[in-house]
Order: structure tokens, then C-alpha cells, then sequence
């Protein structure tokens, strides 16, 4: 039962931030570092924050000269 009820509350927090996916996050460089560094502000570890994280290491990959 408690497990039941910190999903539900856990699915109620998330469902208020809007999903943005990794490629989103490529394409919109500004939104994403305003977004990690909200997440690194907060502590927070949302799905948003991961694909942020991950859109920001693909794109200092691709900058970094071989």
C-alpha cells in the first residue's frame, strides 16, 4: 500500500513539468543549461535533468577537436 501511494504521489509531482527529450535540449542550448542548473541548484534528478545532462555531454563531444 505504501509503495502504491509514493508512485501515485511520485507520478501526481512529475506530471506537472513537461517531458523535454534529449533532442530538444540539443536544439534549444539556452533552455537547457537554464535547466541544469536548476536541477543542479535544487539537487534534483527528474527526467528532464537526465536529458539535459545527456544532450550536454553529446554536445560537448561533438566540440571537442580530435
Amino acid at each position: 500500500m505504501k509503495i502504491a501511494f509514493a508512485l501515485i504521489a511520485m507520478a501526481a509531482l512529475t506530471a506537472c513539468e513537461p517531458a523535454k527529450t534529449q533532442e530538444y535540449y540539443m536544439s534549444h542550448p539556452d533552455d537547457m543549461a537554464a535547466d541544469l542548473a536548476a536541477c543542479n541548484e535544487k539537487g534534483k534528478k527528474t527526467y528532464n535533468c537526465n536529458e539535459a545532462d545527456k544532450a550536454a555531454l553529446q554536445l560537448n563531444a561533438k566540440k571537442k577537436p580530435e
